[in-house]
């Protein structure tokens, strides 16, 4: 079945390090990406995009395969130009599927061109999250309504927190552990603090503003993890960014090589002039 052309309200640049990409807001305040730039960016042949991205979800990141076919669609650019619709939220599945391929030898060798470019997607993305790149590069973050926020909170976060699951699985831990030389046995019940505000800053931080982090910490008991507050919406963030990280630290010759790949992206901020707190544990 046709899809109607959707009107784009806001469009720009966003940067994933020297990787440039169009990214759009539809009027109903829908993140996404002309798809045929996306396409480039990632290192596809610009012929056939939605073929392309179809193969690699197949491949690479199966269960991401319904959520774009339901949501690509046809958009209207503000010159006029007509351009594919490629949703947010899946281009974290397709960078880490390239590069766990690559790592385990199972990338086909048509597509390792794709994987410098899928780590510096990780890297941006590591740090910033989709929505936060695109609203400021679009400027939508100036034209969100005043109960922006309310509507994120009740769209992420949980009225009570729900029963205690594994969420942060031993690959995790594993790739983590294996930057500090560290042993890892297959199980964690006291991760090491760093391992902790590495959780922090790389798993939570990117997909969640701060506000909801501030209102998670006033909501939760002392024996509750944060990932128990989140919806399923939330859930389905959070476990795309574990995955991203976890790619990452794999990647990562240490952690002092880990921690150069954030420096770049947190230049001068509050964590590289050392004035962030100690941070609790929180995974």
């Amino acid at each position: 079945m046709n899809k109607s052309i959707q009107t784009v309200s806001h469009y720009g640049i966003v940067r994933f390090g020297d990787l440039e990409c169009e990214a759009v807001v539809l009027l109903d305040g829908e993140r996404g990406y002309v798809q045929r730039q996306l396409a480039a960016a990632l290192g596809m042949h610009r012929n056939n995009p939605s073929n392309r991205f179809r193969q690699i979800l197949a491949e690479l990141a199966p269960n991401a395969l319904i959520e774009w076919e339901k949501k690509e669609s046809p958009i209207l650019l503000p010159g006029g130009q007509k351009a594919r619709f490629f949703p947010v939220g899946i281009v974290t599945q397709i960078a880490s599927g390239v590069v766990n391929a690559a790592i385990d030898g199972t990338l086909h060798g048509a597509r390792r061109v794709m994987v410098p470019r899928c780590m510096q997607i990780l890297n941006a993305l590591a740090t910033t999250g989709e929505v936060a790149l695109i609203d400021e590069a679009t400027g939508y973050q100036y034209h969100r309504a005043p109960d922006a926020l309310q509507a994120l909170i009740g769209k992420l976060l949980r009225q009570d927190a729900a029963s205690w699951e594994r969420r942060f699985q031993p690959d995790y831990y594993g790739a983590l552990f294996r930057l500090f030389g560290w042993r890892y046995q297959g199980h964690v019940q006291n991760p090491p603090r760093v391992i902790g505000q590495i959780t922090l800053r790389w798993v939570y931080t990117p997909v969640l503003p701060a506000e909801l982090i501030d209102e998670i910490r006033q909501r939760k008991e002392i024996s509750d993890k944060h990932h128990q507050w989140l919806t399923e919406v939330g859930l389905t963030h959070l476990e795309q960014q574990i995955h991203s990280v976890t790619a990452i630290a794999r990647c990562s010759a240490n952690y002092r090589d880990f921690d150069r790949r954030c420096a770049a992206a947190f230049e001068g901020s509050a964590l590289q002039l050392g004035l962030i707190p100690e941070l609790e544990e929180v995974a």
